[in-house]
C-alpha cells in the first residue's frame, strides 16, 4: 500500500489527514508512482460552493465521475484548514494525461467572475507549497516555479483555477501572512510619521501665534515711544550749548592764541 505520511510545522493543527475516513480509495487508486515523477504542484479551483467539505467533494468524484476515490491529494477549505485526501505516492486524478506529474492542490470554492480564494486559503496554501518545495522526497519540486494553475499545465483546456489566478498566484509565492506584516508594519511606520508631523505643525503653529503677539506688543511699544513728549520735542538745552562751543571753536581756532 502507497502511505506517505509527514508533518508539516507551519500549518500545525490546520493540518488534517483524511486518508482513512474519507469515502473511496486513498492510497490504492488511482495507480501508485515513484515521487521523483512529480514535477509540478498543480492548484486547482475545485469549482463548487466554498461550503463543501472533503467528504461531498469525494462522493461527488466517485459518484459522478466514476472513479475509486477522490481526485486531489489535498484540499483547502475557506477557514484554511489543509486536508490530506489522497495519498501523495499515488497519481489520482485531477490533470489531464499529467497526473503521475503533478500533487493535485484543490482550493475549495469557484474563482470565475472576479471570485478569489480567501486570505486563509492563500496563506495554507503558501505554506504547503513552501514545504513541498523543500521536501527532500519531491527532487524535481525545487522552486515556486514549480507552482502552476491547472491551465498553466502543458495541453489543458481548462480556465481552472480561475481567469484571476495570476492575481492571487503571487499570495501563494509570497504568503499572505508576510505580506499582511510587512504592511501592518509600513501602515505603523506612516501613523507614526504623520502623528509627528501633526506635533511639528502644531508646534509651528504656536510659534507663529507667539511670533504676532511678539510683533504686536513691538509695534505697540514703538507707538508709546514714540509718543512720549521727551522724544517729541528737541533738548534745547544742549541745542544752545553746541552753539557756544561751535562760535568758540570759530573765534577760537586750535593751535591760535586769544
Amino acid at each position: 500500500m502507497a502511505k506517505t505520511d509527514f508533518f508539516i510545522p507551519s500549518l500545525g493543527d490546520e493540518f488534517i489527514d483524511l486518508r482513512d475516513s474519507l469515502p473511496g480509495d486513498a492510497y490504492h487508486w488511482s495507480w501508485e508512482r515513484n515521487l521523483s515523477q512529480v514535477n509540478f504542484l498543480a492548484i486547482h479551483s475545485t469549482n463548487g460552493l466554498d461550503t463543501q467539505r472533503p467528504e461531498d467533494i469525494a462522493l461527488d468524484h466517485i459518484n459522478r465521475n466514476g472513479w475509486g476515490g477522490i481526485g486531489y491529494h489535498f484540499l483547502i477549505s475557506k477557514d484554511g484548514m489543509v486536508y490530506y485526501v489522497g495519498d501523495i505516492s499515488t497519481a489520482r486524478a485531477n490533470v489531464a494525461n499529467l497526473n503521475e506529474q503533478v500533487l493535485g492542490i484543490g482550493i475549495i470554492g469557484n474563482f470565475t467572475n472576479g471570485l478569489v480564494p480567501t486570505t486563509e486559503q492563500l496563506d495554507s496554501a503558501h505554506k504547503l507549497c513552501e514545504f513541498f518545495i523543500n521536501y527532500s522526497a519531491l527532487p524535481n519540486i525545487t522552486s515556486w516555479d514549480k507552482v502552476r494553475g491547472h491551465k498553466e499545465l502543458p495541453n489543458q483546456t481548462t480556465n481552472c483555477p480561475g481567469e484571476t489566478f495570476q492575481n492571487w498566484r503571487i499570495q501563494i509565492v509570497e504568503g499572505v501572512s508576510e505580506s499582511a506584516d510587512q504592511k501592518n508594519q509600513l501602515q505603523s511606520q506612516v501613523d507614526s510619521l504623520q502623528a509627528s508631523l501633526a506635533s511639528v505643525n502644531q508646534q509651528v503653529i504656536s510659534l507663529q501665534e507667539a511670533l504676532q503677539e511678539r510683533d504686536e506688543e513691538i509695534s505697540e511699544l514703538k507707538k508709546t515711544v514714540s509718543d512720549t513728549p521727551i522724544y517729541r520735542h528737541t533738548d534745547t538745552t544742549l541745542t544752545i550749548v553746541g552753539a557756544f562751543v561751535n562760535l568758540y571753536k570759530f573765534v577760537f581756532p586750535p593751535g591760535k592764541v586769544a
